[in-house]
């Protein structure tokens, strides 16, 4: 049996916003957990410590150092890309907020924090392999569970998390014992980052509630040569959003899990099928873009600018976007709306966000841990990075981009979904895509896709065929391994 935990439970995943009452609206959405019990129900019974706040840490002792944080979030070290007014790309610094951040934390504490940008997770991997001193902290959030647990230092029990951070840590990076990372904001998951002014422009002055409308404005989009949804097509970690637009077609929060319950959760029968083949269709009718983006950046430049209406990504998307207006242009245009209804209600999905780590061959981990807690208590350092601060008894800063959502939920017409926490049901999940060698670069979601080509007729017999191959790859696996839904 392969017993190799491979779970990579995405990271914008993971990336995702609410207002401070937006639970409360809710109902119990936020106290009940995947498989019907109640968070209190599944409180460990360890009496581990392992949280430490800024006052248990000596801080006085830890004067003069310096530690090293890898981040991915190059916009808030270097500050976001613009281009001025001959077209040339420059770094606006005032947008440098976890620069501008530790600056503040040096003159406090007179420890200086070096700042480094990685593109990928393979840029800190070697370091984090041999335990290399250099590096203190690391924001990555795309690693299994099975490398945070080699590669970072535990940073509280489950339950410790659930002290200061209620059934969000739930949603943290975890074991069931331990959290890795500390998310010390909250945020909502995909939904819908659009152009008011692109809109406007095709007679909408908002995104449409149901499937139907939504396809009709993007319809209206093409027909006048707007790309109605940026992807970013080059690369694959884009699809990772059908994860939580399956959830928002079945209506509950674990549609990706649950394929564990299906011989063929690749069919249009089942919500992951069903959402993959949707994307699909709206790639057939031209409805993405209709040439592929160079990067990231360019393809947000493009929502930006009004060559695309909207992307389909998380509140985290929002404000570097805005950042992207062009000159003249009012950021305020760029907005977060619930996705349409596609059949069970409008959802949004939400959890913890914004992940720190302390690597485990750190010589500094209390210096780590001290700026990883001074960030967590800044409100507006959060707000300004999109995200809502929640540590028990830090006062939230809500950014405004998450208005129209927070309104939505308040109004009963959007429901409010947690991201599914890790469980035996997600890693077996990901394990069977592993091993049928479809987990990879998102192959479940990108073999599929990629059938159908935009410069052809759409041959659904070959996308049929794929689909019938991977639900037959997905149940051998899944025989072979041995594993069921529990």
């Amino acid at each position: 049996m392969n017993t190799k935990k491979l779970t990579k439970l995405s990271a914008l995943v993971i990336s995702i916003v609410m207002a401070a009452g937006t639970l409360a609206s809710c109902g119990d959405t936020g106290s009940t957990d995947n498989n019907g019990g109640t968070a209190n129900d599944k409180k460990e019974a360890n009496k581990d410590t392992v949280m430490q706040s800024k006052d248990d840490i000596d801080a006085a002792s830890l004067k003069g150092k310096t530690i090293t944080l890898y981040t991915h979030g190059g916009n808030r070290v270097l500050g976001e890309e613009k281009k001025d007014a001959d077209g040339n790309t420059y770094r606006d610094e005032s947008y440098a907020y976890l620069k501008h951040l530790a600056e503040k934390f040096e003159k406090e504490y007179d420890i200086h924090v070096d700042l480094r940008v990685n593109s990928t997770e393979d840029d800190i991997r070697p370091l984090l392999q041999t335990a290399d001193p250099s590096i203190d902290i690391f924001t990555s959030p795309n690693w299994s569970i099975e490398e945070w647990q080699q590669y970072a230092e535990p940073y509280c029990t489950v339950e410790e998390g659930r002290e200061f951070y209620g059934d969000y840590a739930d949603t943290m990076f975890n074991d069931g014992k331990y959290i890795y990372a500390m998310m010390p904001a909250k945020t909502y998951n995909n939904a819908v980052v659009y152009n008011e002014e692109t809109i406007k422009k095709v007679g909408y002055d908002s995104i449409p509630a149901t499937q139907a409308e939504f396809e009709e404005l993007c319809e209206k989009l093409r027909a006048d040569n707007i790309d109605p949804i940026a992807m970013h097509r080059i690369e694959n970690w884009p699809l990772m959003t059908i994860m939580d637009f399956a959830n928002y077609v079945a209506g509950s929060n674990d549609a990706y899990p649950s394929m564990l319950k299906s011989d063929t959760p690749f069919s249009e029968s089942d919500p992951m099928g069903k959402t993959i083949k949707m994307y699909t269709e709206w790639k057939s009718r031209g409805f993405f873009e209709s040439e592929i983006y160079t990067d990231f950046g360019v393809a947000m430049d493009s929502v930006a600018n009004g060559n695309a209406g909207m992307m389909l990504f998380g509140a985290w998307v929002v404000p570097q976007i805005q950042g992207r207006v062009p000159e003249g242009g009012d950021p305020a245009s760029i907005k977060f709306a619930p996705a349409p209804d596609f059949g069970k209600g409008r959802y949004v999905m939400a959890s913890a966000a914004d992940p720190y780590a302390i690597a485990k061959g750190s010589d500094d981990k209390e210096a780590a841990r001290l700026f990883i807690e001074y960030i967590s208590e800044d409100a507006q350092y959060l707000a300004d990075s999109g995200y809502i601060a929640m540590k028990k008894g830090v006062e939230p800063v809500v950014p405004e981009l998450y208005k129209i959502i927070d309104d939505a939920v308040e109004a009963g017409s959007c429901k409010v979904l947690y991201t599914y926490a890790t469980d035996d049901n997600s890693i077996h999940n990901e394990e069977v895509l592993t091993e049928a060698a479809l987990l990879e670069d998102v192959k479940y979601v990108g073999n599929l896709f990629d059938v159908i080509d935009v410069t052809k007729e759409p041959d659904w017999s070959a996308y049929d065929a794929q689909v019938e191959k991977q639900n037959k790859a997905y149940k051998e696996a899944r025989e072979f391994l041995g594993y069921s839904w529990e």
